[in-house]
């Protein structure tokens, strides 16, 4: 469903934006040890995965909107299943949701922030 050839594939298996084939990240998300530490060209197509000092600056973003998209769906599930629960206690359980998703939420905003910037490209 998901192939080759679309960003998503190279979203969702941390592969190079052009050819799908080398690896973006060194390691998984939640790997604490080399978080979020990233190859510096690909492995197959050769390809500098950061175009310019502080290009995934951009990330930011995407992260911010993954942030807020976590806390809106958090806060109808909130007000749908359990609406008599204390404002401080819905906070506390963001907070720790946000903390858990953060690792994972660097590793996919890097992704597609590097995949809005190039496309795929068959070998021939």
């Amino acid at each position: 469903m998901i192939g080759k050839g679309t960003k998503l594939y190279s979203v969702l298996h941390n592969k190079c934006p052009k050819c799908h084939e080398g690896s973006f990240f060194i390691s998984q998300p939640y790997a604490l040890s080399s978080f979020g530490k990233k190859h510096e060209y690909c492995s197959c197509c050769g390809l500098k995965f950061e175009r310019e000092p502080g290009f995934f600056y951009g990330s930011m973003y995407i992260t911010y909107g993954m942030g807020a998209g976590l806390f809106l769906v958090w806060w109808l599930l909130q007000t749908i299943l359990f609406p008599n629960m204390e404002a401080h206690i819905m906070i506390l359980i963001m907070a720790g949701l946000q903390l858990i998703i953060a690792p994972l939420s660097l590793y996919l905003a890097k992704l597609i922030w590097i995949n809005l910037f190039f496309s795929h490209q068959k070998k021939q």
